[in-house]
């Protein structure tokens, strides 16, 4: 039985799948965008486990899986590459990146999970470069999004639909990783992307929806900015971050922050 949970988005003739892993993988999400021969996944989970869940239900499609896109090198949406065959495509800042700390990131999550996550990374072998592109007739338009969630990243938009997939952009209902501290940063890139034509937004982490995700995930950096300013340590900042967000999933990546953000904690 499958542990993620599938979501739909028709727009127009095309679909777009979201598989949501569940609270043990940070509800990350991988996208597939199906085309009419061809399928694109867009990042690749965390866990092993939840990652040939992906690779399964793109089967059940039947349409090849031409195009795994990784769109920053956080584990979450990096790790579960191992389970994909075929080219790998990535910005490339975050290849570049991947190629630097990948290794030693897949040890450090291997450690804590064994065999559901890869003991080294799998490199992007094809660059993904900025701007309009179309593929199989359906106009794309690759977007590298700088000093968010993370210094480099990239979100892939559907022009033609009115969808935008943002990844770690925005969240919805989980909890983010706020381990680079970019509060002011990432609030502007938020503001910016409001201004979108994109009606229909799809998150890293939770349930798409629209455009009322942006106000929603300033209000989160808004208050975990403050609660990290009021906070000793980590701990004391994930528990007041569960008061203030009681339904939020992902407390995996409460934890996961604390060292980047309490480093001597």
């Amino acid at each position: 039985m499958m542990q993620g949970r599938i979501t739909v988005t028709q727009a127009g003739d095309l679909r777009v799948h979201t598989f949501t892993a569940p609270e043990k993988g940070w509800r990350v999400n991988s996208h597939i965008i199906e085309l009419p021969s061809q399928l694109l996944v867009i990042d690749s989970q965390y866990l092993l486990p939840y990652a040939r869940e992906v690779v399964s239900y793109c089967a059940e499609l039947q349409k090849p899986i031409a195009r795994l896109y990784i769109t920053h090198y956080h584990p979450d949406h990096l790790l579960g590459s191992a389970a994909f065959s075929g080219p790998i495509y990535a910005l490339s800042e975050v290849a570049t990146k991947i190629d630097a700390v990948g290794d030693r990131v897949a040890l450090e999550e291997h450690e804590k999970f064994g065999d559901d996550v890869p003991t080294r990374v799998e490199r992007p072998s094809c660059i993904v470069k900025p701007g309009a592109d179309t593929i199989e007739r359906i106009p794309f338009d690759f977007i590298h999004i700088e000093h968010a969630e993370t210094q480099d990243a990239l979100m892939v938009g559907l022009p033609g639909q009115g969808v935008l997939i943002t990844q770690d952009l925005v969240y919805n209902g989980v909890h983010a990783m706020v381990g680079e501290k970019a509060f002011d940063t990432w609030d502007a890139a938020l503001e910016d992307k409001k201004s979108l034509t994109y009606d229909k937004v799809l998150p890293g982490h939770g349930d798409p929806g629209g455009k009322e995700l942006y106000e929603k995930m300033q209000r989160y950096l808004s208050t975990a900015r403050d609660i990290y300013s009021q906070s000793r340590d980590g701990d004391e900042m994930k528990g007041k971050m569960i008061r203030a967000f009681p339904r939020h999933g992902g407390v995996g990546m409460l934890d996961q922050q604390k060292r980047f953000l309490f480093p001597s904690g």
